[in-house]
């Protein structure tokens, strides 16, 4: 019998100091895709382009089930229902979502998920809700009155309640009526009041438990399956101990148990209140979907000691990461307030927490550049980042930044407009991306269809992926970008034209650098944006840290771009000059003939290798989708399939730029999330304590650098066990570093390549083999066992000598019900014993036959002796009908008559005739 161990939650709050947004080494944040309005299977299917376009994480929205039809989920219903086949979120079911998380996660990208802490649904009174049952897992008070509405100033239980009869508090206009930051109803939303303390199994197990939260007619009824809700008792225990901050002060010790992902059934009930929920959800979430971190929403309208005390260390050390360590997962909140304040109550980032916030002021200054169509000026954006609130710079200590998200844009209840390319803001993109601290770029892919009225998503940068859906042609402005702030996005952040002489009104230009103290400074990258919509370029001569003679090269490629530069006029490359002086041509957003381009801004930096990847040998190549695929499924990149036992991965490099001497000198691999040996030398090469590329493997089949080598290009190969990789799609970076001096930062390309690995068919089971089916028709479910399959066919009973695979089509495909099991009826059924056959495909064109034997057994009433055995009919019916006759069983009546006698002369025609039709 199981020990049930009950948690008790005091309040008591947090203390500041210094956390971390998740790395790629040398204090690079990966770049966030907000990828927003698409179906799970459909982000699936593209996480090759994500990967290719260069992020490195993702902000998705809501996952739970909302109250409203294809909501975008902010109208939290039921946060443990992710969605299910009959009756998924706008979004999926919760199969799909672990399945592009999976895929995500090969793919090396971290998954953070909106989550809602604040409130519920929209504030519902009637009767016959709180009959119902209310909220799931929540209580609302003492059931009203039969047929009473409740009041404002009723018990609502979990949820702040209101004044008189029908006044509710709202906390979204600090100077209207009734407002109350953190009891007040956000746009009519329930108002979760994490302070109160009622005690229950929320998620009740079975009926009569006295510790059951009140049952409605519908909701937060009994169910044995909500064991998958609650934590193991039987494993071992995390115990926190909460330091506290100086805002919300006082120590407090929490345990919690992890669910049992493995078993879920084996989760045990124990009583919480509201605020143990959100904890235990959150928990939930890390556990068993295996998400990485969250956005927060509404943070500043929930009181700061539930994140300081109770949030905060249910997610202490509770990420797994592909290391095996366990980590804080980062979290930044929403927070419609000055920076002071969201930092001051909202924001920690000490050795227990590690929280942090979207900087909201800093994208609204962006937007207003972006917006002004070139009368807009950069040195509003610089102070106006949250990032200078913690130590008064711009050092990516502090704030998560974007341009562009959900929130921006039309919310009257209808799609937003396809923005222009002046809206979408390519040159502030630019800025974002090149400077310091997370950064995210928002991507509305417009793949889900939602009803009129209520909350759409705002657009933001239809581009973001490589695609133009509006020309429906490759468009990398955008991933171009992204794969720079991989590649040179490292150090301080130093702006390098001042206020004056000239002003940074029209033209900002900054680099990033490595300070080696005493002054001594290093610089990795030159970056100029220009906001002006006129014609041409604006020139401007700056002091870098670069040492003198340093060739740098535009690597965004505007420089030689026909459009951008009809005339030349923008410099391919420039060479610093005493005391590194630079003069650099940064174009504005209408080329010399004032044709608009959009892309006003250049990045300079020493070349970087470049070079090849390839796989050999490679059986096929999975094509790009068709340019007919709608735009926010189309998939982008095409994919070699590698079918043997091994195969070389080989990088050839050559020189990036005529006349530098600073070529690659080494390079190194990863394939999906890395830290495994794939080389075989029995260790990963690179340990997670690596700054630079942690979880890497060395090249050992060959290593070649082309630095002082003498050749024309320099050779990096490794024979590589297929066995070692999973079947289905497989993500490989390899980085090529640029060999620099030292006390520098160091530069590399990163090369990206996504293979099919298709070493066998893929894998399908039967779910119901080994039953015998008693009816005519009979629904066959099929599971499939690896990410790989995308259809199956099923035949019964082909003739010998069929080739099931050329004869699947659309007439005998199942029907996909939910991400791994696929269904399809088969009639006319017989009795007797047969042979399914099923066909899966994947997406190489490959394709698995798996056959099973399936036993029919109808009913059949000439088979009096109930013999299985073939032929099911035999003389010994015969006799067993003459005994049963004798005995007056009513069995013998097979005419059904209802005269007397029962049994006459008819029944033994009846039941020749019976047996002459034999069994169906």
């Amino acid at each position: 019998m199981k020990r049930v161990v009950r948690a008790r939650f005091r309040p008591a709050l947090l203390a500041l100091a210094a956390g971390a947004a998740p790395s790629l080494g040398q204090g690079i944040s990966p770049v966030y895709l907000q990828w927003w309005e698409l179906k799970w299977p459909d982000m699936e299917h593209r996480t090759p382009d994500f990967f290719v376009g260069g992020y490195g994480a993702l902000w998705l929205p809501p996952i739970h089930k909302a109250a409203s039809t294809n909501s975008v989920g902010y109208d939290v219903w039921d946060r443990f229902d992710i969605g299910r086949p009959g009756a998924e979120t706008a979004y999926g079911t919760q199969e799909s979502f672990r399945a592009v998380v999976d895929e995500l996660h090969a793919a090396n990208g971290l998954v953070n998920i909106d989550i809602v802490m604040n409130h519920n649904s929209g504030r519902n009174t009637s009767y016959a809700f709180h009959a119902a049952g209310g909220y799931p897992g929540f209580w609302t008070g003492p059931l009203p009155a039969v047929n009473q509405n409740k009041r404002a100033d009723s018990d609502w239980g979990d949820f702040h309640n209101g004044i008189g009869a029908s006044t509710y508090y709202q906390s979204e206009n600090p100077s209207g009526p009734n407002y109350d930051l953190h009891r007040g109803d956000l746009v009519a939303l329930t108002d979760i009041a994490q302070e109160s303390n009622h005690q229950f199994i929320r998620h009740p197990i079975e009926a009569g438990n006295p510790q059951n939260i009140p049952a409605g007619t519908s909701v937060n009824l009994p169910d044995p399956a909500n064991r998958r809700m609650y934590r193991d008792l039987q494993l071992t225990p995390q115990i926190v101990n909460n330091p506290g901050t100086t805002r919300n002060p006082g120590a407090t010790q929490f345990t919690f148990h992890p669910f049992n992902a493995a078993d879920p059934m084996q989760g045990d009930p124990v009583p919480d209140n509201g605020t143990g929920l959100l904890m235990r959800w959150t928990q939930w979430t890390l556990d068993v979907l295996n998400v990485d971190g969250f956005r927060i929403d509404a943070i500043k309208h929930t009181p700061s000691w539930f994140f300081d005390t109770f949030w905060d260390a249910s997610v202490h050390l509770r990420r797994t990461t592909p290391w095996g360590a366990k980590v804080t997962p980062y979290s930044f909140g929403e927070s419609v307030e000055s920076n002071a304040f969201t930092y001051n109550n909202y924001v920690r980032k000490d050795a227990f927490g590690n929280r942090d916030a979207l900087d909201l002021n800093g994208a609204g200054q962006l937007r207003n550049v972006v917006n002004a169509g070139g009368l807009g000026s950069w040195a509003s954006v610089l102070p106006a980042h949250l990032d200078n609130q913690d130590d008064g710079l711009n050092n990516g200590s502090l704030g998560v930044n974007h341009v562009f998200s959900h929130d921006n844009g039309s919310t009257t209840g209808s799609p937003p407009p396809d923005p222009s390319y002046q809206q979408q803001g390519w040159a502030a993109h630019a800025y974002l991306l090149m400077r310091t601290g997370p950064a995210i770029v928002y991507h509305n892919a417009r793949g889900v269809t939602r009803p009129a009225g209520g909350f759409w998503p705002g657009q933001g940068t239809p581009v973001a992926l490589g695609l133009d859906p509006t020309t429906n042609a490759a468009n990398p402005v955008l991933t171009r970008l992204v794969q720079l702030h991989n590649w040179y996005g490292r150090g301080e952040f130093g702006p390098l034209n001042g206020t004056s002489s000239p002003a940074i009104d029209d033209v900002f230009i900054f680099e990033r650098r490595r300070n080696n103290g005493g002054g001594n400074l290093s610089a990795n990258v030159l970056v100029g944006v220009n906001d002006r919509y006129d014609g041409g370029f604006d020139s401007r001569t700056i002091t870098t840290s670069f040492p003198q003679g340093t060739i740098l090269k535009e690597m965004t490629g505007n420089a030689t771009d026909a459009v951008v530069d009809p005339n030349n006029d923008i410099f391919d490359t420039v060479t610093v000059g005493a005391g590194g002086s630079v003069t650099i041509r940064v174009p504005r957003n209408r080329n010399a003939s004032n044709v608009a381009h959009h892309k006003g801004f250049v990045v300079y930096g020493p070349a970087v290798p470049e070079g090849q990847v390839s796989v050999s040998p490679v059986a096929s190549v999975i094509p790009a989708d068709d340019a007919a695929i709608p735009h926010w499924r189309r998939r982008l990149t095409s994919v070699p399939v590698v079918t043997g036992p091994s195969f070389a991965l080989t990088l050839t490099t050559t020189q990036a730029q005529a006349g530098d001497p600073g070529t690659d000198n080494n390079a190194v691999f990863r394939i999906n999330q890395g830290f495994q040996d794939l080389n075989g030398n029995g260790i990963v090469d690179k340990p997670s304590t690596d700054p630079v590329v942690p979880g890497y493997e060395n090249f050992l089949t060959i290593n070649q650098p082309l630095f002082n080598s003498g050749q024309s290009s320099g050779t990096y190969s490794q024979a590589i066990d297929t066995s070692l990789l999973p079947e289905g799609y497989n993500y490989i970076s390899v980085i090529a570093f640029r060999q620099r001096p030292s006390n520098t930062d160091p530069l590399f390309r990163e090369f990206r390549q996504v293979i099919y690995v298709d070493r066998t068919g893929p894998a399908v089971e039967w779910m119901d083999a080994g039953t015998t089916i008693t009816s005519a028709a009979h629904q066959f479910r099929i599971k499939f066992l690896d990410r790989t399959a995308n259809r199956m066919h099923l035949f019964l009973n082909l003739p010998p000598g069929s080739d099931p695979v050329a004869l699947s089509n659309i007439t005998n495909q199942g029907t996909r019900y939910d991400r791994f099991e696929w269904r399809m009826t088969l009639t006319d059924l017989s009795s007797g014993q047969h042979t399914l056959t099923i066909v899966a495909f994947e997406d190489s064109g490959n394709a698995a036959i798996t056959t099973y034997p399936v036993n029919v057994d109808r009913p059949c009433y000439a088979n009096c002796d109930s013999s299985t055995s073939f032929p099911r009919l035999t003389a010994n019916d015969f006799q067993c009908f003459l005994n049963r006759f004798a005995a007056g069983d009513t069995y013998a009546n097979c005419d059904n008559s209802t005269g007397s006698p029962l049994l006459t002369a008819n029944d033994f025609q009846c039941y020749l005739n019976a047996f002459a039709a034999g069994c169906p």
